[in-house]
């Protein structure tokens, strides 16, 4: 039978504990964040960005199995959006320009190009016709 009797110099936050510099792969792979930051650059670095993200969400109040289950979950649906804006937002995008080139344009035809559609726009505009639009409304 195992003896797990919590000793202060075997605690996990004990003195040994705290004064101990960890390596990269501490800092990487390990479920409780060490107090100090490793002595590479690279490991400092990710140190900080870990103390952040855990501060900032608080998961240095949780449990190891707690944030074990709450990653977990959040990279789950992470994955999930991505994939679902990955397959989806390209042909999100040709409907949502297609939408607004008939309400721009006033048509959705893709044979159709944008100089054709502003030559028939100023077409339109034409003097004569307006004249002639508003002499045939006054007649009535």
């Amino acid at each position: 039978m195992l003896n797990r009797a919590c000793t202060p110099e075997t605690s996990e936050y004990s003195l040994p504990a705290w004064k101990r510099v960890p390596t990269t792969a501490d800092v990487l792979f390990g479920l409780a964040l060490p107090y100090r930051p490793p002595k590479s650059s690279l490991g400092a670095y990710i140190w900080r960005k870990r103390l952040w993200f855990e501060s900032t969400f608080a998961l240095t109040m949780l449990q190891p199995w707690e944030k074990v289950l709450l990653m977990t979950l959040f990279n789950s649906f992470l994955v999930l959006f991505m994939t679902g804006f990955c397959l989806y937002f390209p042909y999100h995008l040709t409907f949502v320009a297609g939408r607004a080139k008939y309400y721009l344009l006033g048509q959705e035809n893709p044979e159709v190009g944008v100089a054709a559609s502003i030559q028939r726009l100023v077409m339109s505009w034409r003097w004569n016709d307006t004249s002639t639009r508003i002499a045939n409304w006054v007649e009535l």
